[in-house]
């Protein structure tokens, strides 16, 4: 039987996925490159961020105008060391840092080490999305091309008994790179094994990433960023 688990902070629109966090409930979460300065790695934080309530669609989309004086000022100013569109890049330690601008008002981040086997990190993962938690994955793809970060929004498994340990075969995410889902709530897939348990691709690069208008390709998740709110965070901002 296949089974799925998606995000409690998300729900489906006709125009793409909303938070069901509050005071922003109903905030669409999902930009697509192009519609603030950046590059994929602060996108994923800004819809993290979204997700989870301390930041507003609008706030986002206008951080430009945000005083200096304030949290949303001095995330932009954390954005600017990268350079307007990030040409470097940014790694785990990065995308931590922009999030601890938060902290304050609980947002909690936890850069996850790679485990000695791929499926304790996929596990991990999946775990992190069941404790409402929202990961942000690195991934990088076969040839040397430019890796890139994905939020995971949730996981697919096989489990073929009640009784027997779900098998993890897909997890779900949002890709800044493409248009928001419609129908559901991702728009790219990383398959990370086979109902068996066994690898998709032999090798370095053992997942499979889909996107929506291009072939699926070999890939590796080699970084990985877990994010969520302390008990009192979600309190105040989760119904």
């Amino acid at each position: 039987m296949n089974r799925m688990f998606v995000s409690p902070w998300l729900s489906v629109s006709p125009n793409g996925p909303v938070t069901c966090a509050h005071p922003h409930a109903h905030d669409y979460v999902h930009l697509r490159q192009g519609e603030m300065d950046g590059a994929c790695g602060p996108y994923c934080v800004v819809m993290t961020l979204i997700m989870l309530g301390v930041m507003s669609r609008e706030q986002a989309c206008s951080l430009d105008r945000a005083d200096g004086r304030t949290r949303l000022g001095r995330f932009r100013e954390n954005l600017m060391v990268f350079g307007a569109l990030v040409s470097e890049g940014t790694d785990d330690f990065d995308v931590s840092w922009l999030v601890d601008v938060f902290k304050r008002v609980g947002v909690l981040t936890d850069v996850l080490e790679a485990a000695p086997r791929r499926k304790i990190t996929i596990r991990n993962i999946a775990d992190a999305v069941d404790y409402r938690k929202i990961p942000i994955v690195g991934v990088e793809w076969e040839g040397g091309q430019t890796g890139h970060w994905l939020l995971v929004i949730g996981y697919q498994g096989y489990q073929a008994d009640d009784d027997d340990e779900l098998q993890i075969t897909h997890l779900l995410c949002l890709d800044p790179t493409s248009e928001a889902p419609r129908v559901s709530l991702w728009n790219a897939v990383i398959e990370v094994f086979t109902e068996e348990g066994g690898a998709v691709n032999e090798g370095r690069y053992y997942c499979r990433h889909w996107g929506p208008n291009e072939p699926p390709t070999a890939c590796r998740i080699d970084q990985s960023v877990l994010v969520g709110l302390d008990k009192k965070g979600e309190a105040n901002y989760f119904y």
